[in-house]
């Protein structure tokens, strides 16, 4: 029986580990898998020994406060559990920072290593790391523009295309995604995409509200979408959409009057999905006031009472978790944080608009270090383009009042919409044909075979 660990590190590598575990399954029907990943990988059936959900970091500073406890008490568990398992093949999918130092031991031990989009792949001019080069039996890219720089080391490498072509389209029809959201497709709908990690829901959501704000003010039709994450709880965005002190105040007076039966109606489900449709089918809006509740609830009382007598500036907000596809499928544009979503999105054909912002602390590092100069693009469709094609704000250039103007401007001329709609279609032709799971998993099988003793 062939055995793989798949060693994921932050969401957007938990989905590709679990796009190759299927992958893996359908060519090997009784192969064992085991690993570290979260939601998707756990769906997969791939059993796992630790959950990366919370590993996810971007800068240096984010990653100090990370990767000491991965080192300290992730990394001896996982290498215990290889030791002990020796599996046929170890799978590393991105998050350098562990995986790399993963490689060497596998190394030394004897173990085969596959890694499944190696850290920095998606640079135009970047440079593989000697431990990476030296440690590694089979890189596999998804962009093919990194492939010489492997090849050009010796390892043996296969450009296998983007996973993202195979991703599965909406699971709800349009007018299904509308019914369940309560929306008005002939009003402007807006997706605010703030990202996966703590960090950036920290520092965008508040500025993504700030500029929904700004636009409702413009466009009182307007509707918008905030794309919840698995690894985003209900508290956090209850947080944020209670941004004023007295409002949140108030909601905690009202939250203690509702009724044992209120409190299993509403305050359960929030906490329990943060807005997950596609499980509890309900209809989750926040209310004029910032609240998120189930419509159905805003007859209560309390609610109704400062509901009506609320001057909230906030427009009307649905939360929406383990719906991206269908926020990026269904919206009009989208306001995107930096990462692997901007490219989904691309793939998926909707205008948007990149952001990023961090702390003071990250913003210092990103210009102590020079990276305002040094790198052309942040934004994973400019970077597979090769020039800018979608407009990326950064730190202090992330402004509410920046994302209101490019938003206004996406939602209101044709002729930059439909630019971005070309550009995307030549992004989609870029990263492959589909089938990239499929490809890597049989490399993956082909490099088992090739170093098991010959009967």
């Amino acid at each position: 029986m062939m055995q793989a660990a798949i060693i994921t590190g932050e969401l957007s590598g938990d989905r590709i580990g679990a796009d190759l575990a299927a992958s893996l399954r359908s060519a090997v029907p009784d192969i064992k898998l085991w690993g570290i990943g979260t939601e998707a990988m756990r769906a997969a059936n791939v059993e796992l020994v630790a959950d990366s959900s919370s590993w996810g970091a971007i800068s240096i500073t984010e990653a100090l406060r990370k990767v000491p406890s991965l080192l300290l008490n992730v990394a001896p568990m996982i290498r215990r559990e290889v030791l002990a398992r020796r599996p046929d093949v170890v799978v590393l999918v991105d998050f350098g920072a562990f995986n790399v130092r993963l490689a060497t031991f596998c190394k030394q031990n004897g173990i085969a290593t596959a890694y499944y989009v190696p850290p920095g792949c998606w640079k135009r001019d970047g440079f593989a790391s000697d431990a990476l080069i030296k440690n590694s039996d089979l890189i596999l890219t998804p962009f093919e523009w990194s492939l010489e720089r492997y090849q050009s080391r010796g390892v043996p490498s296969q450009f296998v295309g983007h996973p993202l072509l195979d991703r599965q389209g909406p699971s709800l029809s349009r007018e299904q995604f509308a019914d369940e959201l309560g929306l008005d497709f002939d009003k402007p709908i807006i997706g605010l995409l703030p990202g996966s990690r703590a960090h950036e829901i920290n520092h965008l959501v508040p500025v993504m509200l700030d500029a929904a704000r700004m636009l409702a003010s413009t466009d009182p039709g307007a509707q918008f979408v905030i794309g919840v994450a698995p690894s985003i709880s209900a508290e956090q965005m209850c947080r944020f959409l209670t941004t004023n002190k007295d409002l949140r105040d108030k909601f905690t007076e009202i939250w203690h009057e509702l009724t044992q039966e209120a409190e299993k109606k509403i305050i359960r489900p929030l906490s329990r999905t943060a807005g997950s449709i596609t499980r509890s089918r309900q209809k989750l809006l926040a209310t004029n006031g910032g609240f998120i509740v189930p419509e159905d609830a805003l007859h209560h009382t309390p609610f109704r009472q400062y509901r009506g007598s609320s001057s909230s500036e906030l427009p009307p907000v649905v939360l929406a978790k383990n719906l991206a596809t269908e926020v990026m499928t269904y919206c009009d544009a989208l306001v995107c944080c930096s990462g692997t979503v901007t490219l989904e999105a691309a793939v998926v054909g909707t205008p948007m608009i990149i952001v990023y912002r961090g702390s003071k602390i990250m913003e210092f590092e990103y210009k102590a270090r020079g990276l305002h100069r040094k790198i052309a693009h942040i934004g994973l469709p400019n970077i597979v383009l090769n020039r800018r094609a979608v407009p990326e704000l950064i730190q202090e250039q992330a402004s509410a009042q920046a994302i209101a103007q490019h938003i206004s401007t996406l939602l209101r001329d044709i002729t930059v919409r439909q630019a971005m709609k070309n550009d995307f279609k030549e992004i989609r032709k870029l990263l492959g044909a589909p089938g990239a799971s499929d490809r890597a998993a049989a490399a993956i099988i082909n490099l088992v075979n090739n170093k098991r003793p010959s009967a």
